[in-house]
């Protein structure tokens, strides 16, 4: 294991020297808001390297590795990885290429994972017991050592295997535009006042609610980030949601017996929860936020079913799974545009090769439902 400059150093020559190199990540995020970056694994398919992370907090030979636009850098289900390594070295793999996109539009299966796609490519079972280890303990046990150094051995013949038959089907730039969005989403930090758009069932609330809601998320967003706590830890999202909706004025005591927050967070937290209400109370609401966008009416659910069918065979035509093409948000956004004003597509399958591939059918499909829908 790398743990000192020295041998990182040499290293980052032997990584200057290559065109494509195997890489994973072990972190911990149990008790802190951030992700802990607790181990990195490098293989260039002769030699693996794991980097030590904790005796090494500024690595700039792997840091030069990760920017290196002449290396391509092969993940696995790379969405947590682009966090770890964002936060934790402010850096992320670019060029990337992430074995489990590839797999998805070579046919292989949506979300496939690391095990399955060696078995199936390489033909080598993999076993999975080390998922849960305690990665920031030093020394690692031999068995976590051998874990982590397999996770990147066979990522480089899985990446051969797939390029070959991406190639084949000529599907190169389908993965090569998704890991450009990839790490343009990485890049893409929410604005800590536009989280409560995520609270499951903040659509039920009316504006001075969702003002509420804003309020509290963003409040809450600071303190986790302060203090690097789980947001779960400070308030749920269920209890945010649930104080959103008590009616004002709102006291102390009323507060108390809703019995939504345990006694802790109501010692530490009620002071703060009544002055959102109290600056709530005292607004004219021009800012209060706009209505989120409300759940498909029940009598268009025969819509997005006919939706739904469009992709399932549309999907098997391409022999995809059907979530690669459009997952159901996109067509419930497509469904939802149809109840309540003008037929429009998701980002996501406004351009490129899914617009091609099923976003103008789903267009033109939507717009004869819609016509349905008027002419009724």
């Amino acid at each position: 294991m790398i743990t000192d400059s020295a041998a990182l150093e040499k290293a980052a020559q032997r990584w200057q020297e290559i065109d494509v190199i195997a890489l994973d990540t072990e972190f911990i995020r149990t008790d802190t808001f951030y992700p802990i970056l607790a181990l990195i694994q490098l293989c260039d398919g002769e030699t693996t390297w794991l980097v030590d992370p904790l005796a090494l907090p500024e690595p700039q030979g792997l840091i030069d590795l990760l920017a290196n636009p002449n290396v391509v850098k092969v993940l696995h289900s790379c969405s947590e990885d682009l966090e770890t390594l964002s936060h934790s070295l402010g850096q992320l793999p670019d060029p990337l290429f992430d074995t489990q996109t590839a797999a998805a539009y070579c046919g292989l299966g949506f979300s496939v994972g690391y095990r399955g796609v060696v078995k199936e490519l390489v033909g080598v079972e993999l076993d999975k017991h080390e998922t849960r280890s305690d990665w920031l303990q030093r020394p690692l046990s031999a068995s976590q050592l051998s874990y982590a150094a397999e996770d990147v051995h066979y990522l480089l013949p899985v990446y051969r295997a797939l390029l070959e038959q991406l190639e084949s089907q000529e599907r190169q730039t389908w993965v090569e535009d998704e890991m450009l969005a990839k790490l343009a989403n990485s890049r893409r930090d929410v604005p800590p006042e536009n989280y409560y758009i995520r609270v499951k069932g903040a659509w039920k609330l009316d504006r001075r609610g969702l003002a509420i809601l804003q309020a509290l998320s963003t409040w809450r967003e600071g303190v986790a980030r302060e203090d690097n706590r789980p947001r779960g830890r400070i308030i749920a999202d269920k209890d945010l949601l649930s104080i959103a909706f008590l009616k004002s004025p709102l006291s102390m005591a009323q507060l108390k017996g809703t019995n939504i927050l345990n006694p802790r967070a109501q010692r530490l937290y009620g002071d703060k929860i009544l002055a959102v209400f109290a600056d709530i109370d005292t607004s004219d609401g021009k800012d209060f936020p706009q209505l989120l966008p409300k759940a498909i009416p029940r009598e268009h659910g025969s819509m997005l079913k006919s939706c739904r069918q469009l992709v399932v065979a549309r999907a098997e035509e391409l022999s995809l799974a059907p979530e690669v093409l459009a997952r159901k948000v996109d067509l419930e956004f497509l469904v939802r545009s149809i109840a309540y004003g003008e037929v429009q597509l998701p980002e996501v399958l406004t351009s490129g090769w899914r617009f091609d591939a099923v976003g103008a059918a789903l267009l033109s499909h939507a717009g004869e439902l819609q016509s349905a829908v008027t002419s009724d």
